[in-house]
């Protein structure tokens, strides 16, 4: 599996993205995370206490529904809404290895934060391609920023081994 690097450049376009997301959608925070919870960009009024348990938690749940999904026959499900009495969260799939997640308050609508999103994610998946467009680098390399792997995070080594 390769992976690459989210140099400056790439971080600083993907955080201006997420503040136009914000603007638009009326959103109170954005953060995208792989499927393995680690926090890539985050933007908004995050609850810093909480914000790497709220990312490692939707991923987790991003990875059940699309065993859900597998189940009744669907390839994927590429977004999830969870609706709470004061805060919403609403989770889709930027390719196979990113996942945006929005939370919002009863301020906002989820048709609007999804409408913003798709957007959004549009134009995510022009920069992630760009970067991975880039040089690989090695997994463990001490001077790369944040390394994000190319291919499904959740593959048995052993199968692709095969």
């Amino acid at each position: 599996m390769a992976a690459f690097e989210l140099n400056e450049a790439n971080y600083l376009i993907l955080h201006q993205d997420l503040t136009d997301f914000l603007e638009h959608s009326e959103a109170c925070s954005v953060m995208l995370c792989d499927r393995g919870g680690n926090i890539i960009v985050s933007n908004g009024d995050t609850v810093s206490d909480s914000i790497d348990i709220i990312s490692a938690l939707v991923a987790g749940a991003f990875a059940a529904t699309q065993q859900l999904a597998n189940v009744i026959g669907e390839d994927e499900f590429t977004a999830i809404f969870h609706q709470g009495k004061q805060t919403s969260i609403f989770i889709s799939a930027v390719g196979e290895e990113v996942l945006l997640l929005a939370l919002f308050d009863n301020n906002t609508t989820a048709g609007l934060v999804k409408m913003y999103a798709l957007n959004t994610i549009n134009k995510i998946k022009g920069t992630f391609a760009d970067i991975m467009d880039g040089t690989a680098v090695d997994h463990f390399d001490p001077t790369a920023s944040f390394v994000i792997s190319q291919g499904p995070i959740f593959d048995d080594p052993e199968e692709s081994d095969k």
